[in-house]
């Protein structure tokens, strides 16, 4: 059992988590919305795992946030996020967290997230003076640095309108497919295929937003095959189709 803690500005999103934790026996320690708050529920109640919204109510948002715990508590920590442009993820990724729970979640995938950050956590080091330094050089023999980092992002970016290959990024940062994907989790919290998709949703949802593309050319756009896969995809995404979703967006 883990003492969890959530930062998180959407209630619905908040209550669901506090019932799946429930449900897997994980003990809720509380729950708040603002840096000032999580700052100070962590304080008081020294959780072992803080699951934190990037975007959180406030001036200071949840990477500000992880930066401030990071230097200050020993504690696990892991961001929730939707679909977030690459900018926003490679700054979330140099807090180093632990985890990444990706929205919509279900009960599976908030089990798996609190067993890997705590043991990432665990395996880091826990980042305490005297180990600091073994535990920053452990990250980076286990992470993609800055400018593979960059590198993947942009290539991602250009690319979203046709097939991306894990072997092609691997080649980018000059590692076998299997030692890139494994450093790629470890530096996303993501595999490389639910990055890309996140990707494809992020665009996706810009272009419903912000154009009157037709449903088709934005599935092109965003490098599904036809209209037909592309709403399946966006249903499962986003819980919606692209067409309600555009109405609800204007």
């Amino acid at each position: 059992m883990a003492r969890v803690l959530v930062i998180e500005n959407d209630r619905v999103i908040a209550r669901d988590l506090a019932e799946i934790l429930s449900s897997l026996g994980h003990e809720l320690t509380g729950s708040a919305t603002t840096f000032s708050d999580g700052v100070a529920l962590v304080e008081q109640m020294a959780p072992d795992l803080v699951l934190i919204d990037i975007q959180i109510d406030g001036d200071r948002d949840g990477i500000a946030l992880a930066t401030e715990l990071r230097e200050e508590h020993v504690v696990a920590i892991a961001f929730i996020t939707s679909h977030a442009d690459h900018l926003t993820i490679a700054k979330a990724s140099a807090v180093r967290p632990n985890g990444y729970l990706v929205k919509p979640f279900d009960d599976g995938q908030v089990e798996a997230l609190v067993s890997t950050a705590l043991a990432n956590h665990s395996g880091s080091g826990g980042q305490v003076d005297g180990h600091k330094v073994d535990a920053d050089n452990n990250v980076a023999r286990q992470s993609l640095n800055t400018i593979q980092k960059k590198l993947v992002s942009d290539y991602v970016e250009r690319h979203l309108d046709r097939a991306i290959k894990i072997e092609t990024m691997a080649d980018l940062c000059k590692m076998s497919p299997s030692e890139f994907s494994k450093r790629f989790s470890f530096t996303f919290g993501m595999t490389p295929y639910q990055f890309v998709t996140s990707q494809r949703m992020g665009e996706a949802k810009r272009l419903l937003r912000n154009t009157v593309w037709p449903i088709a050319e934005i599935a092109t756009a965003v490098g599904f095959a036809n209209q037909s896969h592309f709403t399946s995809a966006f249903r499962k995404s986003e819980n919606a189709t692209p067409l309600q979703y555009r109405k609800f967006a204007q």
